[in-house]
């Protein structure tokens, strides 16, 4: 399987309970996400210290996303992806499965690097409806901060 990565931030001042971006499957394949490094940057200094916590939920439809980052081969022999990337911004936002599939706290000041390798999987079925949704489900950010987010997965 090949691998590759995207990288986002997200719009500042994310509020809670919503949406910031959402890993699509390709049409015509699924791919399994095998690392996501989250952090958040504020504007001119430190970011403001708090926990945050994001969830991953499945999107059961894709939405119309107005910004879609494209996935970059991390082997240059690899052939494309099939996924169309990273959606971060909508007009009409994806919908999402009500179940949480995972959850993850850190502090603001920090970040997480999270694997999921070998037994541990992370699977978007294929079909431009399916994905994996970053949602920020505790503190909303504050104004002038974002998240950033690399997303690296096999397909």
């Amino acid at each position: 399987m090949a691998r590759y990565k995207s990288s986002i931030e997200s719009a500042a001042a994310v509020a809670a309970a919503t949406t910031f971006a959402n890993l699509v499957a390709g049409a015509s394949g699924n791919l399994k996400l095998r690392r996501l490094v989250i952090g958040v940057r504020a504007g001119a200094g430190v970011p403001t210290s708090q926990q945050l916590t994001v969830a991953i939920r499945r999107a059961t439809a894709r939405g119309t996303a107005t910004t879609t980052v494209a996935p970059e081969r991390m082997d240059p022999r690899s052939v494309a992806a099939v996924s169309p990337g990273v959606d971060t911004t909508w007009s009409t936002n994806p919908t999402l499965a009500a179940t949480t599939i995972f959850q993850t706290s850190f502090n603001s000041q920090s970040g997480v690097d999270l694997p999921w390798e070998s037994v541990e999987e992370l699977i978007a079925d294929q079909g431009n409806a399916n994905g994996l949704a970053l949602v920020n489900v505790g503190n909303a950010l504050p104004a002038s901060h974002l998240y950033t987010a690399t997303f690296e997965f096999e397909e």
